[in-house]
């Protein structure tokens, strides 16, 4: 038996488990999930999934990775595809493959809020006495957090460019109009999630129309010379 091969059936029951686990989360919560029915759902033991993922809280990081790879996958595509592009275009782009991420993936949204949660209320994961013994000791967790900043980073440094370019004219600091934008995205990815496969939310406005609206919001912060 051959490491690689060894090491590619690992990987395949691995990731096999972790999609039982998202089905599973999805459908009840993390709250409410048993790993006997991760187990269940995926054909193994229960102690098998034990064996890839100690605990509960590991298993949910892991799948909150994956969510964020994802991500990070398309923010990565859309700046390549938008590089010979004027910066403010890259941005827009920006902000658009994390609006159309987050009504696509519904349940990849809910948990990267949920990770950002955790993060805010322990310090960003420095204040450990609000953390459980799981999530300190989790693997994935760790894994999580050294991705965790490449959407800023990436999208900060388009904004930049875009200011260097003469395409976005406000010139305040890249971070604070990240976050301006951040807040408003934000807020739209949780009512989008609060509504799931609903296209209204609860004020009864259309997703998509709210999703155009807060783009053209977006492009005329990004070209004020007042603010």
């Amino acid at each position: 038996m051959s490491t690689n091969g060894s090491n590619q059936r690992r990987s395949l029951k691995e990731a096999n488990i972790i999609d039982s686990a998202e089905r599973i989360f999805a459908a009840v919560g993390f709250a409410n999930t048993k790993m006997e029915e991760i187990a269940r759902d995926a054909g193994v033991s229960k102690g098998t999934v034990y064996f890839y993922f100690d605990t509960k809280e590991n298993l949910y990081m892991a799948v909150t990775y994956r969510a964020l790879q994802l991500l990070n996958d398309a923010l990565y595509r859309t700046r390549d595809t938008h590089k010979s592009r004027p910066g403010l275009e890259s941005v827009l782009a920006l902000a658009e493959t994390y609006l159309d991420f987050s009504a696509k993936y519904f349940f990849y949204s809910e948990v990267i809020l949920d990770y950002m949660n955790l993060n805010r209320s322990t310090q960003l994961g420095k204040d450990r006495a609000r953390m459980t013994d799981a999530i300190k000791e989790s693997m994935y967790y760790r894994m999580v957090q050294d991705i965790q900043n490449l959407p800023v980073k990436l999208i900060t440094g388009e904004i930049a460019r875009g200011v260097d370019d003469g395409s976005i004219l406000n010139h305040n600091k890249p971070e604070l109009l990240y976050l301006v934008a951040w807040g408003a995205v934000v807020g739209f990815v949780k009512l989008n999630v609060a509504a799931g496969s609903f296209r209204d939310t609860l004020h009864h406005v259309n997703v998509q129309e709210w999703r155009d609206y807060l783009i053209r919001l977006l492009r005329a912060d990004l070209l004020s010379t007042e603010l």
